[in-house]
């Protein structure tokens, strides 16, 4: 390879994360497959997982054509035209799943975060268009129904997770209109016609309206001369819903005794990272608040902390669904001990608040009247070790279903063993004869449980145990369910963000402060490239 500064270098050198050439310029225009291939991760190309900011890991992969779709979590690509067509393609079904959305307009149709009010957009055979409304009464009319724009809009909302709708306004665009009235200088200032569907009204099943982000209802392209289009604003996005969770993503062991978790299967788990280390989980509970355990941040509070969201995998570059929140703001329990891990419980918040989506997104907290019933198969998540011996973490999360085991049970389980010290405030989760649980990484972590309604709640954060997985020897959680009164009080008041500690040099974006002897000296450290930006000489 000929660098810019005139030396030659061998090809391999190029996108290794260290300037090669004087000027740097092979480390240029590098995709973000091009650093997986050198850092010798070629096993997470083209493995049906996104772990590139730039989808590059994905693209040119020997089973896809240029334009196609990549199926989540497979190595199978279908046609475009094959997307939201009211038949899955994909062996999980994804192509199915994102057919009505919010936006602001047609180019943000794809976008993977939420929004909450915007025009109504429809997918059909792989292309967006708006919803006109002009076919409304007609379709109303023919279903024999009292359905009214107000329902239409409540019907949007619920099928994309919101608890309320506020409003569907119907908006007049100026297209075809304009352009008459204007002529060639508008026209020439529209590169692309947009795309309208409107509603369909079949005999054989009058559930229009009802059908869960599918666009399977609305049949067909309209030119919609009139240019009415509706706009839909929603309210309130429920709790603990995973749009993107599918069968079991993998069965393979660890946690310890689980397996991987897919990509979004979990979407209010965060990786917590103190100075650049990863260090503990943490559940997101609202979009600008996590619950975590008390003894990650013990003689630690003044560190510089960092939240990583929407992440499956931690040893990549920053994948298209992430998200990265600096902490502003530690609470622990006022009554926490870290001998006996009493009260373990922590609250963070975000220094701001994140964007809503289908990776990221809050859980619920229990109801008041929560009661834990004994051998209630509950789930566990987090990137702590696999083994109790020897420092080995996982790169993906870990799932693993562990059953309850309640305060009083978990009380008789270990009378005779002098390291457990159960209070009220915890419980107990795991098998008599071990292999499964928690271990060191996963404190602060989510033990989750899952309602009759289908949605999922916080219902333990994972604190302590005796080794890992040993038998006999379960895992303690924090009982979540006594500390919502606290909970709630720390969230309502202003709670003073702290300073974050000074770096003398630059910060990383997972927080390692790099002193300024490690900056431009022709290595990349940050996972951004940030360290070797703005050099000069």
């Amino acid at each position: 390879m000929l660098c810019g500064s005139g030396e030659c270098i061998p090809v391999h050198l190029r996108c290794n994360k260290l300037w090669d050439c004087h000027d740097g310029t092979d480390e240029t225009n590098c995709t973000c497959a091009d650093f997986l291939k050198n850092q010798f991760h070629t096993r997470k190309i083209c493995d049906g997982i996104f772990d590139c900011w730039d989808y590059s890991d994905e693209q040119n992969c020997d089973w896809c054509t240029p334009g196609q779709y990549v199926c989540g979590n497979s190595r199978m690509c279908i046609d475009q035209s094959q997307i939201c067509d009211g038949f899955p393609h994909c062996p999980y079904g994804d192509d199915e799943k994102n057919c009505i959305t919010l936006a602001p307009s047609l180019e943000m149709a794809n976008d993977k975060n939420y929004y909450p009010e915007g025009y109504l957009m429809v997918r059909k055979e792989g292309e967006w268009g708006k919803m006109c409304m002009q076919s409304f009464d007609n379709v109303i009319s023919k279903s024999k129904t009292d359905w009214s724009i107000d329902d239409l809009g409540e019907s949007v909302c619920k099928s994309l997770t919101y608890r309320y709708e506020y409003s569907l306004n119907q908006s007049f665009e100026c297209i075809y209109n304009c352009m008459l009235l204007l002529g060639n200088n508008y026209a020439r200032n529209v590169a692309n016609t947009p795309i309208y569907y409107e509603l369909s009204y079949n005999d054989d099943n009058n559930d229009t309206f009802n059908n869960r982000r599918s666009s399977s209802r609305y049949n067909w392209k309209t030119t919609c001369i009139e240019e009415e289009v509706a706009q839909v604003a929603c309210s309130d996005l429920e709790c603990g819903i995973r749009p993107e969770a599918t069968i079991p993503w993998a069965k393979r062991s660890r946690i310890v005794g689980g397996g991987n978790a897919g990509p979004g299967s979990w979407p209010w788990q965060a990786a917590l990272y103190k100075e650049g280390e990863f260090q503990c989980g943490a559940t997101l509970i609202s979009d600008s608040w996590l619950l975590s355990a008390g003894h990650c941040f013990y003689h630690a509070q003044d560190d510089y902390w960092v939240a990583r969201l929407g992440a499956l995998r931690r040893g990549t570059p920053p994948a298209p669904y992430e998200q990265l929140r600096p902490i502003s703001s530690i609470v622990l329990h006022p009554e926490y001990e870290d001998v006996g891990f009493v009260n373990d419980i922590s609250l963070l918040r975000l220094h701001e608040p994140v964007i809503l989506s289908s990776f990221v997104r809050p859980i619920c907290l229990p109801q008041p009247t929560q009661v834990l019933k004994d051998g209630t198969m509950c789930t566990v998540v987090g990137w702590g070790q696999l083994f109790e011996i020897g420092r080995v973490f996982p790169d993906t999360l870990q799932e693993v279903q562990l059953p309850i085991i309640s305060t009083g049970e978990c009380r008789k389980r270990t009378l005779f063993l002098p390291l457990y010290k159960v209070t009220d405030n915890m419980f107990c989760a795991g098998y008599e004869r071990g292999g499964r649980d928690a271990c060191l990484g996963d404190s602060g972590g989510p033990l989750m449980c899952q309602e009759s309604d289908g949605r999922w709640t916080l219902t333990g954060v994972t604190s302590n145990g005796y080794g890992c997985a040993r038998a006999n020897r379960p895992g303690v959680y924090t009982k979540v369910v006594n500390y919502l009164f606290w909970v709630n009080e720390v969230m309502r008041r202003d709670e003073p963000a702290y300073g974050p500690p000074p770096c003398h040099g630059h910060r990383c974006p997972l927080g390692e402060c790099l002193p300024p002897a490690r900056l431009c000296n022709g290595y990349i450290e940050c996972r951004d490239s940030s360290d070797e930006w703005d050099c000069t000489g």
